[in-house]
């Protein structure tokens, strides 16, 4: 009996410290997985390209001094793009991404790609807040698992720019949602990117008024 009661608080005392750890480092991994994971995307979209020419002459129509989007175009180019982003996605996750290209962006997409969708791996010792601990300790690792990836939306602006002169810009904007997973802490990560498709100054006589 006394072996067993012995067994019952061992393992109540490691439960508790175990609670105890968890609850004040999951905080801390929580940011450390949110900055990461955020980095990773910033990294992606910058590298990411759309795989056909974006023709500006075709993203819009200048007729009688109003200006009218061409939305088919639009469109296409915004699922094109999507549809790359997202195979990326997919590809690092699975750890098929071979993409040669020599510079920062494709080397650490690569190194992630080795490691199928690991985005960090974080020293146990830096969710310390110690200077002296920041390297110590094994290693917790941040993997993404993709959830979904969809356009939120096309915005499309005409200002004024000077006397004769308007600023076309076209932005596609996105929402990406992964699913963070590290030990000790599962959650998802939900972000919004803005990448521009074009901005562009026309000369001219300035229109009274213009239609999307």
């Amino acid at each position: 009996m006394k072996r067993g009661k012995y067994i019952f608080i061992i393992i109540l005392i490691l439960f508790l410290t175990i609670y105890f750890f968890s609850s004040r480092i999951t905080p801390q991994i929580e940011n450390i997985a949110h900055k990461e994971i955020n980095q990773f995307m910033q990294i992606l979209i910058n590298h990411t390209s759309f795989t056909q020419k974006i023709e500006t002459k075709k993203l819009y129509k200048k007729e009688n001094n109003t200006i009218s989007f061409q939305m088919s175009y639009i469109n296409d180019l915004a699922t094109n793009y999507i549809n790359n982003l997202e195979e990326t996605l997919l590809k690092l996750e699975d750890g098929t991404y071979k993409k040669k290209d020599t510079s920062p962006y494709n080397k650490k997409l690569l190194h992630i790609s080795k490691q199928q969708g690991i985005i960090a791996r974080v020293p146990l010792g830096s969710l310390t807040n110690n200077i002296f601990l920041q390297n110590v300790g094994p290693s917790l690792s941040i993997k993404y698992k993709t959830l979904s990836l969809t356009s939120s939306n096309i915005n499309k602006k005409i200002k004024n720019y000077g006397i004769n002169h308007l600023a076309i810009s076209i932005d596609l904007n996105i929402t990406i949602t992964l699913q963070v997973l590290v030990p000790l802490y599962h959650d998802h990560f939900k972000e919004n990117y803005t990448i521009p498709l074009v901005y562009e100054i026309i000369e001219g006589e300035v229109p009274s008024w213009y239609q999307n």
